[in-house]
């Protein structure tokens, strides 16, 4: 008896460092994704120790056109007006997030950043004015982040780098990401593309319906075979052979709001994946609707996004989309 109460007794004591150690690999962390068009954030159990996400408390998104107050700006700054739209958002979301008490709030900023002129100080305002950790990401890192991110949020530990390309498509910039090995050491392939979201429906709106104080292309109408020879056309022309290459053997993912809320949502599929052909039927059929017939906070750029997947997937030879609910927030909160 006595023998049994020591066994027991020193396995209580060998097992304490372990749950405490455990407990020390979770934290709450807040990631926030600040894109041109939309800004992301979400608060989450992350356990640093096996580098995995853990439940999901708390995830919020607010549409502020970023993009589109540059592109209209004329002196390449984000005017006062904007970026008041954009801290109000960012306190907000911020303010809710602070209810999970999350260890730490850091975030990135994405292309149009970039290209403003004041992009940095802008985002030097935000970090102080809403006690955020907020940096400016290369296409490059952006390109890789979101790999990390649809691979985390796949959740899948037989999967290889080697068996995806995530595809992310923001309202500036368009990302594919590859790894493959190379003499013994892991190299990314990484497309870095300039036509995405926003910069698609500005083209139709001021080069093809030469209308530059129009917010909407809508209705693209008889626009539509011309969008998609543009978008195939560029496609064809700005994606590289490498990238190319390795499309031809592995599964195409799609995270960030233009798969994973625009097209999800029009096309109305009710699992994780989209082939060209139902792309296809569907902008033949949205291509006729004006704003008054289509809903949400998106629906200027919803319709052109169609076009734009449907361009690239037909001049890349890409059969079907996995949808996996990702952007750049899964990346971050790893990091």
């Amino acid at each position: 008896m006595r023998f049994a109460v020591r066994v027991v007794s020193l396995l209580f004591v060998i097992t304490l460092p372990s749950l405490a150690f455990a407990d020390d690999c979770w934290q709450t962390r807040a990631g926030i994704d600040m894109g041109s068009g939309t800004t992301k954030i979400a608060v989450t159990e992350v356990n640093i120790c096996q580098h995995q996400l853990g439940k999901v408390l708390f995830e919020d998104q607010r549409p502020i056109g970023f993009n589109d107050a540059l592109a209209h700006s004329g002196n390449n700054q984000l005017d006062e007006a904007i970026q008041q739209q954009g801290l109000h958002a960012l306190q907000q979301l911020v303010t809710q997030a602070q209810r999970y008490h999350p260890q730490r709030i850091s975030g990135v900023a994405t292309a149009v950043f970039r290209s403003a002129g004041n992009g940095q100080a802008v985002i030097d305002r935000f970090n102080q004015q809403a006690g955020v950790q907020l940096k400016i990401i290369s296409q490059q890192q952006e390109a890789e982040l979101g790999f990390r991110s649809a691979k985390a949020a796949l959740n899948d530990p037989k999967l290889r780098d080697e068996d995806l390309l995530v595809w992310d498509i923001g309202g500036g910039s368009m990302q594919m990401t590859a790894w493959r090995e190379q003499q013994g050491k892991a190299v990314s392939d990484v497309y870095q593309g300039k036509l995405a979201s926003v910069t698609l429906k500005n083209f139709i709106v001021d080069v093809l319906k030469n209308q530059p104080s129009a917010t909407s292309p809508n209705p693209i109408g008889s626009w539509r075979p011309s969008v998609l020879r543009f978008v195939e056309f560029y496609a064809h022309n700005d994606v590289p052979a490498q990238i190319k290459q390795d499309l031809s053997n592995r599964r195409v993912v799609g995270i960030g709001g233009v798969h994973g809320f625009s097209i999800k949502n029009q096309l109305k599929i009710r699992g994780n994946q989209y082939d060209l052909a139902a792309l296809e039927q569907a902008s033949k059929q949205q291509v006729w609707k004006g704003d008054s017939e289509l809903t949400g906070d998106y629906r200027a750029t919803d319709v052109s996004n169609l076009l734009l997947v449907e361009g690239y997937m037909r001049a890349l030879d890409i059969k079907d989309v996995t949808v996996v609910k990702a952007s750049l927030i899964q990346g971050v909160l790893l990091e």
